[in-house]
C-alpha cells in the first residue's frame, strides 16, 4: 500500500492512492503549548502614600488561575490577590524582588514562576503644595522653606538641604512658591 504523508500547520492528513482515507489528526504546531505561562515580565514604579494597582497577566492553560507569592516578598503596603492584582499603598521606599507563581486549572495542575521586581520611591511635595499627613511612619521628601504646622499649633520651617524632620500625625506640611532647591529634606512622622 503506497502511503503519502502532507503536513499541514494544523495537523496530518493521510493520503492513500486509490482513495482518500479520513484520518486527521489534530495538532499544535508552533504554539507554545497547554502550560500556564506569565505575560508579565515588569511593573511600574510605585510611591510611598500613593495607591497602587497592576493585575498581572497570564496565557495558556485553563481559568480560572491562582496567583500567589513563591520567593521575596510585596513592598510593605502591597497585597498579591489570588486573581493575581497587586493593590495597596505603599509605606516604606526601596526595591523589593520577588517571584510569583500562577496555577491554572487543568488536570493535572501546571504551574510557571517569574520574578518580579517594584521600586517604591518617596513622595515629594513641590513648590506650591501642601499635604496633610495622616500616617504614623509616613515620609514625604520636601525643599528647602517647607513649612510644618504640627496638630500642637506650632511651626517648623525647613531650612537647608538633606535634613530628617520628625513631626506627628495631622501635621499640615505645606512648600509655598518661594521654597527652594531640591525636595531632599525628609519629614517623617512619628
Amino acid at each position: 500500500m503506497d502511503v503519502t504523508a502532507l503536513n499541514i500547520d494544523l495537523g496530518v492528513v493521510l493520503f492513500m492512492k486509490s482513495f482518500l482515507v479520513g484520518v486527521v489528526i489534530l495538532m499544535c504546531a508552533g504554539c507554545g503549548g497547554t502550560n500556564v505561562e506569565i505575560d508579565t515580565k515588569t511593573l511600574p514604579a510605585a510611591t510611598v502614600g500613593t495607591a497602587y494597582y497592576q493585575i498581572l497577566i497570564s496565557n495558556n492553560g485553563e481559568n480560572p488561575y491562582t496567583w500567589s507569592i513563591s520567593d521575596g516578598g510585596l513592598p510593605n503596603g502591597l497585597t498579591l490577590s489570588a486573581k493575581g492584582e497587586i493593590l495597596g499603598t505603599p509605606t516604606t521606599a526601596g526595591t523589593s524582588t520577588f517571584t510569583v507563581e500562577v496555577s491554572d486549572s487543568s488536570n493535572p495542575v501546571t504551574t510557571c514562576k517569574q520574578t518580579l521586581t517594584i521600586q517604591v520611591s518617596l513622595a515629594t511635595l513641590a513648590a506650591g503644595q501642601s499635604i496633610t499627613l495622616t500616617t504614623s511612619g509616613e515620609t514625604i521628601l520636601v525643599p528647602s522653606g517647607t513649612i510644618i504646622r504640627t496638630t500642637g499649633g506650632s511651626t517648623v520651617t525647613v531650612n537647608g538641604d538633606q535634613n530628617a524632620i520628625n513631626t506627628s500625625v495631622g501635621s499640615i506640611v505645606s512648600a509655598p512658591t518661594s521654597a527652594t532647591g531640591p525636595a531632599d529634606n525628609t519629614v517623617i512622622v512619628k
